[in-house]
This record gives structure tokens, sequence and C-alpha cells, in this order.
């Protein structure tokens, strides 16, 4: 009797641990959905990457004599007009070198400086933009050096100019003399500049920008990769994403318990494509920022 009494009971038994692993599985599965983000300050910044070519106003001094030449001072130097800074030996003489302009003076060219130089901004074919790629060579003390090639340059530190090529999206948004920053890639250091020119041409538009100040570390570089910064915003910071209109107003879906949400309106102040600064949310506050999964009345 015992033995009946047993087998009957086991099909509920397992009938109930079902029920309860379903409900389980509802929970977690539910609760998986979430992507969240807490909402916290932040700060958002409104520009665009592009590959610029650096203009300098620089001049090349070529070697008088050839022979072997002894540099006395150092790459990157700034010097004054009348300093001796190499001196080369031939078989027959030695030829002391005197700088005649102050500046910056470097032992590498490229061969663009004079295309490429701030006494002919208007003249830089920008159909070529992509072919101006320098390639620097470095004179090293005690290379040899034959007469008429390249001894240094001697570069002007009060003046740096760079030609940016402007993706179609954000060539409207950009006027002549408006101020910018400039950001370079693995470096929180930002750079004041203002656009002088706008040139449009056959395939694309460029900005020419002037820089508030000369950067030595860019001496020996032709191109760099920079973000031009139209606008930085801070404030509560969140992944523009998680921000959608519904038939009440604009918002986001915010955490409101274990596997809930409501909706809570937001005003978006500024942004760019990713993120946005917004009103209307408290910092630590958790957003779900994959609203399009939960149905919240959402607009098209």
């Amino acid at each position: 009797m015992t033995k009946k009494n047993d087998t009957n009971f086991k099909p509920f038994v397992i009938i109930f641990i079902l029920i309860i692993a379903f409900i389980i599985g509802i929970q977690i599965f539910g609760a998986a959905r979430f992507e969240t983000i807490l909402a916290a300050q932040g700060e958002v910044i409104d520009g665009f990457w592009s590959e610029a070519m650096i203009v300098r106003d620089e001049k090349v001094i070529k070697s008088p004599i050839s022979g072997r030449v002894e540099l006395l001072v150092g790459e990157g130097d700034r010097l004054a007009s009348g300093r001796k800074l190499a001196e080369i030996e031939s078989s027959n003489q030695q030829q002391k070198i005197f700088n005649k302009e102050a500046g910056i003076v470097s032992f590498a060219v490229d061969g663009l400086e004079s295309e490429v130089n701030v006494d002919n901004l208007n003249q830089i074919n920008l159909n070529n933009f992509a072919d101006l790629n320098g390639n620097y060579e470095h004179l090293l003390s005690g290379d040899r050096i034959k007469k008429n090639e390249a001894l240094y340059r001697i570069i002007n530190n009060f003046e740096l100019f760079l030609l940016v090529q402007v993706p179609d999206s954000q060539v409207d948004r950009f006027r002549i003399n408006e101020l910018l920053f400039i950001e370079q890639n693995n470096s929180d250091e930002l750079f004041e500049a203002r656009i002088v020119d706008i040139r449009p041409n056959l395939e694309a538009t460029f900005f020419l920008i002037e820089l508030e100040q000369f950067i030595p570390q860019w001496t020996n570089r032709r191109r760099i990769e920079l973000n031009i910064i139209k606008n930085i915003y801070r404030g509560i910071k969140i992944p523009r994403k998680a921000v959608f209109n519904q038939p009440s107003g604009q918002g986001v879906l915010k955490v409101s318990g274990y596997n809930k949400y409501e909706f809570q309106e937001v005003v978006i102040l500024d942004g760019n494509d990713e993120y946005v600064i917004v009103s209307g949310l408290e910092i630590g506050e958790e957003i779900i920022t994959n609203p399009e999964d939960f149905d919240y009345g959402r607009e098209a």
C-alpha cells in the first residue's frame, strides 16, 4: 500500500519542480534582456577624426660643399641667428655652418618643404592631397653630404597650419573664424585652433586651420590623425540609443525594480552620434540601453 502512494506522489513532485523551474527561467531570461548603464556625469566630444596635413613656415638650407658633416646642435633645438650648428670637412677644407635665422632646427627633410609651405598656402594643389605624403630622411653626425644636398631646415615656431579633408556630413556645421579644439590619438591634451578658410574642391572640402601654438613634436611629421572638435559638452551622459520617442514624449526606460522598468522623460541638451547630454535623470539611475527590445509604445 505504501509503495502505491509513493508511486502516485512522484508525478506531482516532478510537475511542481518543472513549474518552479519554468517560473525561475522566465525571470532569469527576462532579466537577461536588460542592457543597462548607470547615469553619470561625463563629457561628450562633438567632432570628427581626419588625417591632417601639417603646413609649416620652414626653409631648407643646402650644403655649400661636399664632405663629412659634424652636427654641433641637437635635433629640434631652438636657435638664435648666428649660432654655429655644423662643420663640413672635405679633403682640402673645413666649412663652418652658421644659422642665419632664428627658429627650430631639424636635420630631417621630406622634399615637400617648398610645395607645402605657409608662403604658398593658396597654391597647394588639393587635387593631389592624397599624394602629398612626406618621407623624412635624417642627416646624422658623421654622414657624408654632397654639395647642394639638404643640410638642415630652419622652422618658424610661431606659425603652424593644418589642411584637413572634411566629411560631407560635417561641412555645413562649421564656419570661417570658428574656434576649435584639436586632439591627437592617445592623448588628453587639447590644442586651440581656428578655421581660417574653407576650400571646396572637386571631390572634397578642406579646412585650413591655424593653431594657436607651435607643437614641437610634429616637427618631423607631415601627416597626423586628429580629432577636429567643435564642442565639448558636460553633464549627465547616456548613450543616444537609449533615448526614444513615444506618445507621451521623449525619454528612456528606467529600471524601477527587479525585472521592472518605467518610462522617464528626458530632454537632450547636446551630443554627438553616439552619446548625449540630458536633463531629467539623476546620477546613479539605471537606464536600459536596448529599449528597442521592449514593447513600450515606441514611435518609428
